[in-house]
C-alpha cells in the first residue's frame, strides 16, 4: 500500500523534500539485478547544522554508467563524466589534483561535506521513494558532525567493492591530459 509523502514522513518513512547538509560516508560500485553498474554514494545527514532535522539519517545518490560512453566517460570507468566531476566540485576537491584512478578519486571524496537536494519520485512499481537529485557545495564547511557509532572502516569507508578498487583505468593518450586520472 502506497501512502502520501506527508503521512510517510510522519511514520518515519520518507524525509521531507528539501536541502540537507550531509557528509559523504562511503562510495561503492554496485549493480542492479540486471547487471547495470552504478556508483552508490552514501550521504549521512549532518547533526552539527542548527535547525536541520534527521541528523545521522542516510541518503543515497547514484551515478550510472553512460549508455553511449564518450572518451571522457571512459576515463572514469564508463560513468557519466560530468556527474563524477560535479560530485568532486560539490565536495570541494581542489582543481587540477591528479588521481591514478577512479577509486583514488572516490577515496578523496569520503569525509567531504555537500548539500544534497532531496526529492520524492514515484517508481515504475508505483512506490514513492527518496532521490537525491543533485549536490552542491556545503554552506557549513567547518564540520563538527558527531557520528552515532564510532568512525571506523564500517561507518566511514573507502570503496569496499574490490572489483571497483582494482578496475583497470581506460587507455589514455596524450589528448587525455585534462582528465584528473
Amino acid at each position: 500500500m502506497a501512502f502520501s509523502q506527508n503521512n510517510a514522513a510522519a511514520q518515519g518513512g520518507l524525509k521531507p523534500e528539501g536541502r540537507y547538509e550531509t557528509i559523504i560516508t562511503s562510495i561503492d560500485e554496485k549493480a542492479t539485478k540486471n547487471g547495470k553498474s552504478y556508483l552508490n554514494i552514501r550521504l549521512t545527514i549532518r547533526n552539527d547544522v542548527e535547525g536541520q532535522k534527521y541528523g545521522n539519517a542516510c541518503l543515497f545518490y547514484q551515478i550510472w554508467k553512460a549508455k553511449n560512453p564518450t572518451q571522457e566517460d571512459l576515463s572514469v570507468n564508463g560513468y557519466v563524466y560530468g556527474m563524477v566531476m560535479g560530485l568532486g566540485e560539490a565536495a570541494g576537491l581542489p582543481d587540477g589534483k591528479e588521481y591514478k584512478d577512479l577509486a583514488e578519486y572516490c577515496n578523496d571524496l569520503v569525509g567531504k561535506c555537500v548539500i544534497a537536494q532531496l526529492v520524492h519520485e514515484i517508481g515504475n512499481d508505483g512506490v514513492e521513494r527518496e532521490k537525491v537529485s543533485y549536490l552542491n557545495k556545503t554552506n557549513h564547511p567547518d564540520c563538527k558532525h558527531v557520528f552515532k557509532t564510532p568512525v571506523n572502516n564500517d561507518t566511514v569507508a573507502k570503496p569496499k567493492n574490490e572489483a571497483f578498487a582494482s578496475a583497470a583505468p581506460a587507455a589514455t593518450s596524450d589528448a587525455d591530459d585534462d582528465y584528473p586520472f
